[in-house]
């Protein structure tokens, strides 16, 4: 089912808007500018960055009273968007997809602030980080399904894969899709002990490339059904998927074997084939290893017509939007569809021989291009993926799959403070999910060493609860070849706040050069997820969701997965592993794994069968002691 683009919108330190941004672009212009307003107690390497000056911080404040940066951003660009497609008022079910890589980190450190300041997070001060899904989806009425969603720097791209599930589901005619994130000095921090940001500027495919630099901003995409309106399409979304490379946290396969994976996917079920496309947007970090191997992925789909091809490479202008970036990027792609100019990719003197033969535009003149189909390539750390074909047409071809009454459980893992098992015992115990202010700290000293066969130099809560919990579930089927058709769904509502709060005291009492640079990737959210896709090379179908939203929208991305054909089994899981100075004071949170092996067909040996008919027609499940204790109590109640 083709999805119809009405609405976009872009804010960042490049402009206010999506025009004023591509105008800005077709001039040569860059986003980067001093940090030092921002990052005042410390001096860093890079202290340039695509960062939102002093005024425009100003007179976001004006604009959007008692609101933070990230919200206010993220205001800025869904009302640019709702705008330019005429949105209003109706009885039609709009809903809500926010993707980010750290979430709202301009509320998280103030409540880290008040932690290490007063020794108390209150309630109210947590508020804005834990109710951001809530909080925006009233904002602007969103009165359908609400999620947000975690893949590192493919979250945008993979945030419209993921609704436009919805609306073929049914579930939504329209979804407001909102990309954000925000440089705190605690991220900016960490990605630079991660070694990724160049001292020098970012040169995408040239020879002297060094790094890529990070900026801030949200964008957003209104995406509808045929005719769920009467507002013009802007271009069309004819496929989109997601997947990860099940090799390694930070280096990209040979060849980056998984982007050329999610391409073709997203290609198939677009009902396309390489010799239709027109145009790329690459993901073009200006990092050695990213941009060869992309270049090699590209040279592999495209062959011999890759010459003839234009790929951009947009953060040599905008630089590294993270969690916004696939949007940001898909938007620019759309506005150089209508308008047929091709903004050029600067700073470029000398292509590396190891990409040709890319025609990346260099230099500094926009080139007039007409194109009607593109297709986007995202990716990001921890090996997620993501995919977008758009066209300036639609296709009108048929839905190739039904949606699933029913998916089987094959086997179940857990681990809760009582028990750590697997097999269908957990069904019978709704007491392993209530939780005392004993149970939230039960297992801070678990160990994942004895059900792993590799070793970890160091591994986070979050992550040795879930791996636990996936090696019990997975038994006989673990290993470390890539398995194209398996894929993973994982849920959370807090993260892995433990590490996050520890690389932020390590940071202030420290220094910046002194905070580790192991524990920083361990904080994010989706960083459980991509270690058990490593560890047991499931590389298909990727989604993390994150935040305060129904449990069920996991088996919703899972059960999509498996009817369309792009996984044969699915691995659900949900972790949750709070540190208590990292959350608000008296909240209870239960801490633990689940992993659930998901088939779309039944078998003698199966521990259970979930009616998702019967799941649709309840209320959400919403996980009030985090996401261990929702599915718990979900599956008990569902087991027939």
């Amino acid at each position: 089912m083709d999805m119809k683009i009405t609405g976009l919108g872009l804010y960042c330190s490049m402009g206010q808007n999506l025009d004023e941004v591509f105008a800005r672009m077709c001039k040569a212009e860059h986003a980067f500018s001093s940090t030092g307003h921002r990052f005042t107690g410390h001096v860093y390497p890079q202290m340039n960055a695509g960062i939102i000056s002093q005024d425009n911080e100003a007179d976001l404040e004006g604009k959007f009273d008692l609101d933070d940066l990230t919200r206010a951003m993220m205001k800025m660009a869904a009302s640019e968007a709702i705008e330019q497609a005429g949105h209003k008022q109706s009885s039609e079910k709009m809903g809500l997809l926010l993707a980010t890589n750290f979430g709202p980190m301009a509320s998280l450190e103030w409540a880290w602030w008040e932690q290490r300041d007063l020794g108390v997070i209150t309630e109210e001060t947590y508020a804005p980080y834990d109710e951001i899904i809530q909080y925006i989806g009233d904002a602007f009425d969103c009165n359908g399904p609400r999620m947000q969603i975690s893949m590192s720097c493919a979250s945008g791209a993979a945030a419209v894969s993921i609704a436009a599930d919805v609306i073929r589901q049914g579930r939504a005619d329209k979804m407001l899709i909102i990309a954000y994130d925000y440089l705190a000095e605690s991220t900016w921090c960490g990605l630079t002990n991660l070694r990724t940001i160049t001292t020098d500027i970012m040169r995408p495919f040239d020879s002297k490339r060094s790094g890529t630099i990070f900026s801030e901003g949200a964008a957003a995409m209104l995406l509808e059904r045929e005719g769920a309106s009467d507002s013009p399409a802007l271009a069309w979304l004819l496929g989109s998927a997601t997947n990860n490379n099940a090799h390694h946290m930070t280096a990209p396969p040979k060849e980056a074997a998984g982007s050329r994976r999610v391409m073709e996917t997203a290609l198939a079920l677009a009902g396309l084939k390489p010799q239709d496309i027109e145009h790329i947007c690459a993901h073009a970090t200006s990092t050695k290893a990213n941009d060869e191997t992309e270049a090699a992925a590209l040279r592999n789909i495209f062959g011999d017509r890759l010459p003839t091809l234009t790929v951009t490479a947009h953060k040599s202008q905008l630089g590294h939007l993270l969690g916004v970036a696939g949007l940001a990027e898909a938007a620019v792609t759309i506005k150089a569809m209508i308008e047929g100019k091709v903004p050029p990719t600067i700073n470029h003197d000398d292509m590396d021989p190891d990409c040709i033969p890319v025609d990346c535009n260099p230099g500094t003149q926009v080139r007039n291009k007409s194109f009607a189909t593109a297709i986007t390539n995202s990716a990001g750390i921890g090996g997620n993926n993501s995919s977008l074909v758009i066209s300036a047409k639609p296709q009108h071809k048929a839905p190739k799959f039904q949606m699933l009454d029913k998916v089987y459980v094959q086997s179940m893992a857990w681990v809760v403070p009582d028990n750590v098992g697997k097999g269908k015992e957990l069904l019978d115990h709704p007491e392993w999910f209530k939780c005392t202010d004993a149970t939230n700290m039960a297992l801070q000293d678990f160990s994942a060493k004895n059900y792993l066969k590799s070793v970890k130099g160091y591994l986070d809560l979050s992550g040795g609860l879930f791996l636990t919990a996936a090696s019990l579930c997975l038994g006989e089927d673990i290993g470390t070849e890539l398995k194209e058709k398996k894929g993973i769904c994982t849920g959370t509502r807090f993260g892995a706040n433990s590490s996050g709060y520890q690389f932020f005291t390590q940071m202030n009492e420290k220094g910046p050069r002194l905070a580790s640079p192991l524990i920083f990737p361990h904080s994010y959210a989706n960083t459980p997820g991509n270690l058990v896709s490593i560890e047991f090379g499931y590389g298909g179908p990727h989604a993390v969701f994150f935040g305060n939203q129904d449990i069920r929208e996991l088996l919703e991305f899972a059960a999509e997965r498996l009817a369309d054909g792009t996984s044969d089994e699915m691995l659900l899981g949900v972790f949750e592993a709070a540190n208590p100075v990292a959350i608000d004071d008296g909240r209870k949170v239960l801490n633990g794994a689940i992993a659930l092996k998901l088939t779309a067909t039944p078998s003698d040996d199966q521990v259970m069968a979930i009616d998702l008919a019967a799941m649709r027609k309840n209320g959400p499940v919403m996980p009030n002691l985090g996401a261990v204790e929702a599915l718990g109590q979900f599956l008990i109640k569902a087991k027939i």
